[in-house]
């Protein structure tokens, strides 16, 4: 181990002088000048309550000057009411206790100030204490602040429970720093979870533990693992105004906020009940846009059927003298065709004249497969001419249902007739095909087609009335509308869908008596 060495004589270093002791007047001094400078108001008490030391900033807060404290009793100078209140803890000091005690005090000269007291004994060790020595340190502007602080803390949080929408401010670390009861209400958390630096991994395994998820969460994940990646969601979130749809269905506006030290704001608006009223007053809208328009097709069907009602007339009554005509004859079966054709025509008409004036619907025992069988025939011969396969498939064991048959028959002729439609520009040969079937409680019409189909976007606005993809010319836009409205009209509905290969179907469900 290497020692240290004297520098020898000739080295040319001098060997500094030791430190001169102090005097006990200088050390005195030195005290008194470290004690001057403290912040802290620092005096001296005897057992008989009279000051034998006070500093500086003691004499300053009682404004006299040491020399006139020294001598005097505590009751002179601070008054019997805050004597009675310290003269305890200094018995407590004077019996060898260190007391610390704080609060707020009454002065005669100063006014009300928040002081933290120092008790502590004051003499030789191991001897009886016959003085103590009380430090005070002056915290009232501090406590002010903080009561200030408090009470505006306390104010916030009364204005906040007295909001129904939902806030809630949350630190960097993803603890809560507060939230008011419209928040808890609003997402069914209990009242506990609500206290300061509650971590929001509690939320979240709350609302996990409830069975709520929101449509991107996986129910079978691990808990832990949804939680982490839902706090990453709500931390990384950008700030701004969004719509969240609950997991219960209710639509809540968010608007997230954050402060430069990154803590945020965030309010909740529970806008379910706007949302919903929206929805009603387009539904309305929609709803007498379609009265409109299916107002202007009753009109242009009463018009129409009027039209050919005088000159169908004629054809009926010619169809049946021919069929009289022809009987016993190789024509005799060709006529009477073209006699019942001429009938369900008139039929027709007069069932377009009912819907156009509003009358009830006939409801009589309708055979589906005879209703089906009537509107094929309607379209069988334009079919084969545009060299069209048609195939058809009809269950022979469903029960009647009530309705019109005329009006099934045509839904059924006014389907394969739009098929053909859409066959007409088809490259590949052309394929139809009709089938009617019973799936539980309902009979179901399929009319497929291998055409170009309808698009997506499309399906539902090609039941709109004068909606229309067919060149200028070439179509009216009413037809499907009446499909849906025959089908509506016996309790049923009405969807397209793709078919399997490229093409459209049209599906109709009809009910069927229990």
């Amino acid at each position: 181990m290497s020692s240290i060495r004297p520098p020898r004589p000739d080295s040319g270093t001098a060997t500094p002088p030791p430190p001169r002791a102090r005097t006990v007047e200088e050390e005195v001094a030195l005290l008194r000048g470290v004690l001057d400078a403290a912040p802290a108001r620092v005096c001296v008490i005897g057992r008989d309550r009279r000051y034998l030391y006070v500093n500086r900033e003691f004499c300053e807060f009682a404004g006299r000057g040491a020399a006139e404290i020294l001598g005097m009793t505590t009751l002179q100078l601070i008054g019997p009411d805050l004597v009675a209140k310290l003269d305890p803890i200094a018995e407590r000091a004077l019996a060898g206790e260190v007391v610390r005690s704080e609060g707020w005090v009454d002065y005669q000269r100063n006014g009300r100030r928040y002081i933290a007291y120092n008790f502590a004994p004051f003499g030789e060790p191991g001897r009886r204490a016959d003085a103590f020595i009380n430090s005070m340190r002056d915290l009232t502007d501090i406590k002010l602040r903080e009561e200030e602080a408090a009470a505006q803390r306390e104010q916030l949080q009364a204005i906040l429970g007295g909001i129904a929408d939902g806030v809630n401010v949350v630190s960097p670390d993803a603890r809560l720093v507060l939230c008011n009861r419209g928040f808890l209400q609003m997402y069914g958390f209990p009242d506990h979870l609500g206290a300061p630096g509650t971590p929001l991994a509690d939320f979240v395994r709350n609302r996990l533990r409830r069975g709520e998820f929101y449509a991107h969460e996986e129910s079978g994940r691990p808990v832990e693992e949804l939680v982490s990646r839902r706090i990453a969601e709500i931390m990384t979130a950008p700030v701004g105004r969004f719509e969240e749809m609950r997991p219960d269905g209710r639509c809540i506006e968010v608007r997230r906020e954050r402060l430069p030290d990154g803590t945020r704001v965030n309010t909740y608006i529970d806008i379910t009940a706007r949302r919903d009223a929206e929805r009603a007053r387009r539904a309305g809208r929609d709803a007498l846009r379609r009265n409109e328009r299916l107002s202007a097709i009753a009109s242009m069907l009463a018009g129409v059927a009027h039209e050919i009602n005088n000159p169908l007339a004629v054809v009926a009554a010619q169809s049946l003298l021919l069929a009289e005509e022809a009987e016993g004859t190789p024509f005799a079966e060709r006529a009477e065709k073209v006699r019942a054709a001429a009938e369900r025509c008139g039929r027709i008409v007069a069932s377009l004249l009912a819907s156009a004036r509003r009358k009830p619907a006939r409801r009589d025992p309708v055979d589906l497969v005879q209703a089906t069988e009537m509107g094929l025939d309607l379209t069988l011969e334009p079919v084969r001419a545009a060299g069209i396969a048609l195939e058809v498939d009809l269950a022979r064991d469903l029960p009647p249902l009530l309705g019109d048959s005329d009006q099934i028959a045509h839904l059924v002729g006014n389907l394969v007739g739009n098929a053909r439609a859409a066959l007409a520009a088809a490259q590949t040969a052309g394929r139809i095909v009709v089938s009617l079937q019973r799936d539980g409680s309902s009979a179901v019409l399929r009319v497929a087609d291998n055409g170009p189909g309808v698009p997506a976007a499309l399906r539902e606005r090609v039941f709109d009335p004068f909606f229309t993809t067919k060149p200028d010319g070439e179509g009216t836009g009413v037809g499907l509308a009446l499909c849906r409205t025959i089908a509506k009209a016996h309790g049923g509905s009405i969807v397209v869908e793709e078919t399997e290969g490229g093409g459209a179907t049209f599906v109709v469900r009809l009910p069927l008596p229990h």
